[in-house]
């Protein structure tokens, strides 16, 4: 009611006004109508009454003018949609034609920059093919002198073998005469070697006899102490084996980073549990970086549970080793 009220104001203004108009007219016929009867004219109750038509729109006719508004109103609506329409769609060809226009331009500087590239590359193959043909005559030029360089040379060590081996030959028979010489001083040496040999014989037969005894007895205490150095030197390969073995395990799940240096070693404090199972990991020294040393000890908690030592009483549940890859 209120939105047809608003769309209609100046029709229903003019209604209203119509009927203001109407009542006010009447108020003023009743007015003078009082007015007359003061006056002393006597108004019969059977008089009859004067009416006053009154203008009426019907509801019909003000539907009907609104149906006619409203059909203007769509009329004009579909107008100005139909104008904007052909606006969209002229605004629309236009930026075709400029989206057109502008592939075109770019078509073309793409053609151009396909051709300016072209010529470049063509002058960079042309330089190319230019300074390979130098290097190649250069390289031919340098091998060339290399090789007068090392025939010069093959000559010069040819003469110098020559010399050498008729050298050698002088020096093989002076070495010849030298040695009979010795030969001959050794053989007299000899005999008087052996007939002193022959007297100390006899003396080293009774001093090996007297050091028979004594290494006899310090042979059995030497076996002893060897036994003992064997059994600590197997202990001591089991350990290292052991330690070996864990560090085996690490190094096979320490991951290399790009920026790993060589040199960079770590030295690595564990405690365990029977099994492998690792209580505490600490890295105590480091000489790579952070990276590295953050590296090692991951390596070293992705190892868990670490290898079983060879035997029961090798088990150590404090072990440092150190890691240094290769």
């Amino acid at each position: 009611m209120w939105l047809l009220l608003r769309r209609h104001y100046g029709l229903f203004g003019g209604i209203l006004g119509i009927h203001l108009l109407l009542f006010v007219l009447l108020g003023l016929n009743i007015h003078f109508k009082s007015r007359e009867d003061d006056g002393g004219l006597q108004v019969s109750p059977d008089a009859p009454l004067e009416v006053i038509e009154a203008v009426v729109v019907d509801g019909r006719t003000f539907d009907r003018v609104e149906e006619q508004q409203r059909q203007a109103e769509q009329r004009a609506r579909a107008e100005a949609e139909r104008q904007r329409q052909e606006a969209l769609r002229r605004e629309q060809e236009e930026r075709q034609r400029q989206a057109e226009a502008e592939r075109r331009r770019q078509e073309q500087a793409r053609q151009a920059e396909e051709q300016r590239r072209a010529e470049e590359q063509r002058r960079v193959e042309e330089t190319r093919r230019q300074e390979e043909a130098r290097r190649q005559e250069a390289e031919r030029q340098r091998r060339a002198e290399e090789q007068r360089k090392v025939e010069e040379q093959r000559r010069a060590e040819e003469q110098r073998k020559a010399e050498e081996q008729r050298r050698a030959e002088e020096q093989r028979r002076a070495e010849e005469q030298r040695r009979a010489e010795e030969q001959r001083k050794a053989e007299e040496q000899r005999r008087a070697e052996e007939a002193r040999q022959q007297r100390l014989a006899e003396e080293r037969a009774a001093e090996e006899r007297r050091r028979q005894e004594a290494a006899a007895a310090e042979q059995r205490r030497l076996q002893a102490e060897e036994t003992a150095r064997r059994q600590a030197a197997i202990r001591q390969d089991q350990q290292n084996a052991y330690v070996a073995a864990i560090r085996g395990a690490v190094e096979s799940r320490w991951i290399r980073s790009s920026d790993h240096q060589p040199g960079y070693r770590a030295v690595v404090f564990i405690r365990q549990a029977p099994g492998g199972y690792l209580h505490e990991v600490r890295v105590e020294q480091c000489t790579g970086d952070r990276a590295f040393c953050e590296s090692v000890e991951r390596a070293v908690r992705g190892a868990e549970p670490l290898p079983s030592p060879p035997s029961p009483d090798i088990f150590a549940r404090e072990i440092r080793f150190t890691f240094e890859p290769a």
